[in-house]
């Protein structure tokens, strides 16, 4: 039974709150050559002691401590203390079990047991000695214990104090860890002592405060019986005051790049080097060709991408970052509000709608700067953006003939329409609608095609399907519902080229209406990226500016429509575009597009994500991270791994950085409005009222300009503008 506890309050107070304290010394109740039990790893032993620990409301002042002192024991004091073992033991007599500890050479118990310990080989010296019988290994156990030759042994103090505002939280406080501690019981066990007196309680405390090692008798301890307690947690600890190591990742590689603004480097964020201290790491520019960056919604992709835009933006290189929700551009714009870089944005931001707002316009039929043969590549870059974000693939194949049919006739008109010096008459995509289903104004305009365009529209064109009409107008209809998509593809004269874009270096942000049109939007745009880039085959390589690219949520834009982004992966490398990716869920990639951006890809990286996801991307690593260390990850870290020097690296650990810690000296708010105007010079912005009222005459001019036809008189007030 248990002592009763002294429950006096102590003179000490926590903000005018009485404290209850509790002590106890743990020591061995049988001699100490008995051992403890031995502990292993399932259960973890330090699993009671945290969720021991884990009720403890400090916010009440409550306190728990366990405090563990070790000295090591001298091998001289171990075999002294063996051999007295041993003496007491030949005292005794032999066990009922084992054989008679007697030797006849005159070695004595000593000698045999040496010989039992060296594998049966007799010590005894001279030629009277005979040989003898050895004791069993179980009597010699018996008798030194657990001091065995080759045991490392500490002598132990073990302290336990517990304090509380109550005395019954104080007492079961002592009682949880007491219990702890009741797992080591074996042959051995430890029993609790507490201090009575004054003095004892402050010599308790003196010790528990200081180290002094003066427990009340000897005891010593070996690594078996203290081991559980000693090592880190494990995993099998699952108690919630335990802070998490995050699992195993190896460490960054010691010659990582060091990043302090230099324009060869990309910036990854905070990594641990080697010395444990903690710097930018970074990726040389000539090493980083494609990117991918998975993980959760919320969890930093994003962020990280945006630091590594804004710092190759300042170091002058072009950029052109895909923004589906507008977030990344509101936090970019005050680090690019700069002087130096005003003549240089970009912004391409249809999530506004007003008539009086500004917008920039951009038709993918233009053709103002090209010249014949490249009809085809807008062709391919329209088709294949429409046919993309409308997941035809290969089951609407006279729809994706009769929209390819139309965009070629079309192009065909804007060229004409610019050799005649008239490029504010090219068509738009909205006049693919037109073409369609006004017979009257295709066959008036038929004539100014070549031969073979018209021979396919007055004898192929009437004997498909009608219903694969309805199936490619629904595109433009969906358009029409917007007044912001309107007005950027409205208007027959682009100010958005992102050819020019690549070779000036400018910084491009595109920012869709967050309509559901976004997709269509977001494949037009990185088919025309596609087409760009191929286009820069007449300009020597050596020639080739920079150019850096990022495509968030690329699921919305993905599809089987021909891997257009495998193509982007695939082809775009040699004409210096380098391009990194963001989603959510690789796995809903389709098969091509995941398999070109992992073969290609030289970052790798991954936030907190969904165990199937999080074993998707582990399985790249060859086994260096588990999937459960992906789960875990907290919010704006990261694993990855990168091309460094040309090879590969293993993952390494990433803290993310926010924009206004890394960049907190380029921020300027005030320069805004500045770039706002600037802004409106660079991509002559018009509002939005006037482009939609030019677009609502168009077709009438379109026909008037080659046929002679003259439009019929505008209704009163002037043009109508179209409402979405």
């Amino acid at each position: 039974m248990n002592p009763p506890v002294d429950l006096a309050k102590t003179a000490d107070r926590d903000g005018g709150r009485p404290r209850y304290v509790e002590r106890a010394e743990l020591v061995l109740a049988m001699p100490h050559h008995k051992p403890l039990a031995s502990l292993g790893l399932n259960p973890d032993p330090l699993q009671q002691l945290a969720a021991a620990m884990a009720t403890v409301r400090s916010e009440a002042g409550e306190e728990a401590d366990v405090v563990l002192d070790l000295v090591p024991v001298s091998p001289g004091k171990i075999a002294r203390r063996r051999r007295r073992l041993i003496a007491a033991s030949r005292r005794r007599g032999p066990s009922a079990y084992g054989e008679k500890l007697t030797s006849v050479g005159g070695g004595g118990v000593v000698e045999s047991l040496t010989a039992a310990w060296s594998g049966g080989a007799s010590s005894g010296r001279g030629t009277g000695a005979r040989s003898q019988k050895l004791p069993r290994m179980t009597d010699v156990r018996d008798s030194v214990g657990k001091f065995e030759p080759g045991a490392a042994v500490f002598a132990v103090q073990l302290l336990l104090r517990v304090a509380a505002g109550h005395p019954q939280q104080a007492s079961a406080r002592m009682h949880q860890l007491l219990a702890v501690f009741a797992i080591t019981s074996g042959p051995n066990y430890l029993n609790p002592r507490r201090p009575r007196t004054r003095r004892a309680k402050a010599a308790f405390d003196r010790r528990f405060a200081s180290g002094e090692f003066h427990p009340p008798r000897q005891q010593w301890l070996t690594v078996p019986e203290l081991g559980g307690f000693l090592k880190p947690p494990t995993a099998r600890c699952h108690a919630s005051s335990v802070v998490r190591s995050g699992g195993l990742v190896p460490p960054a590689p010691a010659h990582l790049p060091v990043y302090t603004g230099q324009p060869d480097l990309v910036p990854l964020g905070a990594v641990t080097y080697p010395d444990g201290r903690e710097r930018i790491g970074a990726a040389r520019v000539r090493d980083l060709l494609f990117g991918l960056q998975l993980g959760k919604s919320g969890n930093g992709k994003t962020e990280a991408a945006l630091v590594q835009a804004i710092a190759m933006a300042h170091c002058g290189y072009g950029v052109w970052f895909l923004d589906p929700h507008g977030e990344a551009w509101a936090r970019a714009k005050p680090y690019l509000a700069h002087p130096h870089l005003f003549d240089r944005v970009w912004e391409i931001n249809l999530g506004k709608c007003d008539l009086e707002q500004r917008v920039v316009s951009w038709n993918p039929l233009s053709m103002e700067g090209r010249t014949a043969s490249d009809v085809q590549d807008v062709v391919r870059s329209v088709t294949e953006g429409i046919a993309a974000a409308q997941d035809w693939g290969d089951h609407a194949p006279r729809a994706r003939t009769i929209l390819a049919r139309t965009v070629q006739a079309l192009a065909l008109l804007s060229l004409r329409a610019v050799q005649d010096g008239r490029p504010e008459l090219q068509p738009t995509l909205f006049q693919i609608r037109t073409w369609l289903t006004d017979e009257d104004w295709r066959e008036a305009l038929l004539p100014v095609l070549p031969q073979r365009v018209q021979t396919y529209w007055r004898t192929t064109f009437p004997t498909l399907a009608k219903e694969a009409v309805p199936t490619v107008t629904y595109v433009m209809d969906r358009l029409d519902t917007s007044q912001s998509l309107q007005a950027f593809f409205g208007s027959p004269r682009s100010a958005y080229d992102i050819r020019a874009a690549m070779d000036t270096g400018r910084i491009v942000w595109v920012c869709p209406s967050g309509s559901e049109s976004d997709a269509l939007v977001s494949c037009l745009l990185i088919h025309d990226l596609h087409r760009a880039a191929l286009s820069r085959q007449d300009t020597p390589r050596a020639d080739r500016r920079t150019f850096w690219a990022w495509g968030d949520e690329l699921t919305a834009v993905d599809s089987s429509s021909k891997g257009f982004l495998a193509a982007l992966c695939e082809q775009v490398r040699k004409y210096e575009i380098r391009f990194t990716g963001m989603t959510q869920m690789a796995l809903r990639l389709s098969p091509i597009t995941r398999q070109a951006l992992l073969q290609n890809q030289s970052l790798l990286s991954t936030c907190a994500a969904d165990y199937d996801e999080a074993a998707f991307v582990a399985r790249r690593w060859n086994g260096h991270v588990t999937p459960e260390t992906i789960t875990e990850l907290p919010k704006y870290h990261y694993v990855m791994s990168i091309n460094l020097d040309g090879a590969p690296t293993t993952p390494f650990r990433v803290r993310g950085l926010p924009v206004e810690e890394i960049y907190a000296h380029y921020e300027n708010p005030d320069g805004i409005p500045e770039l706002d105007a600037a802004i409106d010079t660079n991509l002559q912005r018009r509002p939005v009222g006037d482009i939609l009222a030019e677009l609502e005459v168009l077709d009438d001019e379109i026909l008037a300009h080659f046929t002679g036809r003259q439009p019929p008189p505008a209704a009163a007030g002037g043009p109508a503008t179209r409402i979405g």
